[in-house]
């Protein structure tokens, strides 16, 4: 079916930001009911894990949880003669040792 110039039934705006799209918010629906029903059992296999699989299991959920941080870049600052207290004492001790 070609379009027509003019047709008032075309969506000139385009999908709506941030709407999701049908399959994938059944599939999110799905996996929600699933975990609820399952949600004894799934604690209970938990809590019989060993020490170190339930803190990886447990950090392994954490991400599906938490929102992923950005990484960030931190920039050291310049050192200079006020900064730098290490040049500035140097220059202390030898003074001292000229003077003597």
């Amino acid at each position: 079916m070609a379009f027509t110039k003019g047709d008032k039934n075309i969506n000139r705006k385009g999908k709506a930001k941030g709407s999701k799209n049908k399959t994938t918010k059944e599939l999110k629906e799905f996996v929600n009911d699933l975990l609820k029903d399952n949600y004894g059992t799934f604690i209970d296999h938990l809590n019989s894990l060993n020490s170190k699989d339930y803190v990886n299991t447990y950090t392994a959920l954490l991400r599906y949880n938490l929102p992923t941080l950005k990484a960030t870049e931190i920039k050291e600052q310049k050192k200079n003669d006020f900064n730098n207290a290490e040049n500035i004492q140097i220059e202390i001790i030898h003074k001292n040792q000229n003077d003597e």
